[in-house]
């Protein structure tokens, strides 16, 4: 019985050595596993984060050129902007040069007409003095002494006529400032018949009669300054393109240029400008500031035209 309790204890000792091996392996094992899947988790979220990094860079670049698209789209509006107002720019200078280029003409003109003031004044003393010392009243003496008066006179109106030509100019020339379809060409505003008249017609449009009435004002206020020995018109003169016209109302452009300056006339009369102030002259298509076929020769042709001028 001894015996077989030692060698039953023997057997028994041999277990709890192979469980610690087994126990150990198992424990590293699992240590490794854990490490792995820590490293895996690890992994995975370096990853995310990199992805929505990407994702993040992705949006702001697309951003990034969202904004390029408007900058390139806004600079070019600046661009086109400024072309526009370069071509502005450039029709003012024209103005302020044509402006500046009438000027210097109305003052040549009004150093000559003084200058013949002034001869006129000479030659009528040497008459006052001939008669003086001749004490001779001859008809003939009269008739120059007369005739030295009047051109005296004649020439003192024109040269007060030519400064209130210069302020109709300056005054017109401020309203119509900037605006298209007009033209300013020596003394005379060119204003394009479409500004005033439908195609082939010769009835005022709301426009036009807008345009007129700006126009009956200042007339209206030079008028009231010039002095009543003065003879001063506003001629009105109706042109039109080359390009026949047959209608019932109208068998040739010279009616239907003169038909359009006749109802210009009409409409500075009804705001007040005094019909005997007013003259309307048409000339068809006989006087061309633009020549050739192109649209743009024949509507620069088909324009009414403003003068102040003695009558």
């Amino acid at each position: 019985m001894r015996l077989r309790r030692r060698e039953s204890n023997a057997q028994l000792d041999i277990w709890p050595g192979f469980v610690d091996a087994l126990s150990t392996v198992l424990l590293v094992f699992i240590f490794v596993l854990v490490g792995f899947i820590a490293s895996q988790v690890y992994l995975s979220s370096v990853i995310f984060d990199k992805n929505s990094s990407l994702l993040d860079t992705k949006g702001q670049l697309s951003d990034v050129r969202h904004l390029l698209d408007l900058e390139k789209g806004k600079n070019a509006e600046l661009v086109k902007r400024i072309a526009e107002l370069q071509s502005t720019v450039g029709n003012l200078q024209s103005l302020f040069d044509k402006e500046s280029s009438l000027r210097q003409e109305e003052h040549t003109e009004k150093l000559s007409l003084e200058q013949k003031i002034e001869k006129l004044n000479a030659q009528l003393k040497d008459v006052m003095a001939a008669l003086a010392v001749e004490h001779k009243t001859s008809e003939e003496q009269k008739q120059a002494l007369e005739y030295i008066k009047k051109e005296n006179l004649k020439l003192s109106e024109l040269t007060k006529l030519s400064a209130y030509k210069s302020e109709f100019f300056d005054k017109l020339s401020r309203i119509v400032q900037g605006k298209s379809g007009i033209k300013i060409s020596g003394d005379r505003f060119i204003f394009q018949s479409e500004l005033f008249f439908d195609s082939a017609s010769d009835e005022l449009s709301e426009e036009g009669q807008a345009q007129v009435a700006n126009l009956a004002e200042v007339v209206k206020e030079i008028g009231r300054k010039i002095p009543g020995n003065i003879n001063w018109i506003l001629r009105v003169d109706g042109h039109t393109d080359k390009r026949p016209i047959r209608s019932a109302k109208f068998t040739s452009n010279w009616e239907l240029s003169a038909f359009r300056a006749i109802s210009v006339v009409r409409c500075l009369i009804k705001n007040g400008v005094p019909a005997k102030h007013l003259v309307a002259a048409g000339f068809g298509e006989n006087q061309p500031i633009a020549q050739g076929k192109t649209e743009e020769a024949l509507a620069k042709n088909r324009r009414i035209e403003f003068k102040l001028d003695e009558r």
